[in-house]
């Protein structure tokens, strides 16, 4: 029995080294573990020294505000809604017609078209008000597109 213990103790800090070198080698990049197996020390230390430090978890950090807007860029003047929808109708009454060249006949280019179509889209308002336009443009008799 005296001999039976100390065995298995050494048998079980065996079986602990063993785990926490095959533990370590996991942690390790595939290319430092390989250099570890082949070329020893030296070559893991050589390695590490040209990896950049880097930490653990990142800091947290709140999200940074979005851009700062003016009043203005919220409302989208009326004669810009106009021109939008317009630019719509225009590719619904010719299908061959491309954003850039029915933007360009209202005065407007691409860039601006979408940034006005983005001031649209985030108003619940407007949007409405377009597709409505849009569903009347598209078939007048529709009751769902007049405006009550």
């Amino acid at each position: 029995m005296k001999t039976i213990i100390p065995r298995l103790a050494a048998k079980r800090t065996t079986s602990a080294v063993i785990a926490i070198i095959f533990g370590a080698l996991a942690i390790l990049p595939a290319s430092l573990a390989s250099a570890a197996l082949t070329d020893g020390a030296r070559a893991i230390g050589s390695q590490l020294r040209q990896l950049p430090l880097q930490l653990a978890a990142e800091p947290v950090t709140e999200p940074e505000p979005a851009e700062a807007t003016d009043e203005d860029d919220k409302d989208v003047p009326t004669s810009q809604v106009d021109k939008y929808i317009s630019v719509y109708e225009s590719m619904q009454k010719d299908h061959n017609l491309t954003v850039e060249q029915a933007a360009s006949k209202q005065g407007l280019t691409v860039d601006q078209f979408r940034a006005l179509e983005n001031k649209i889209e985030a108003d619940d308002t407007l949007r409405e008000r377009v597709r409505k336009a849009l569903r009347h443009a598209a078939n007048p008799s529709d009751k769902d597109s007049s405006d009550d």
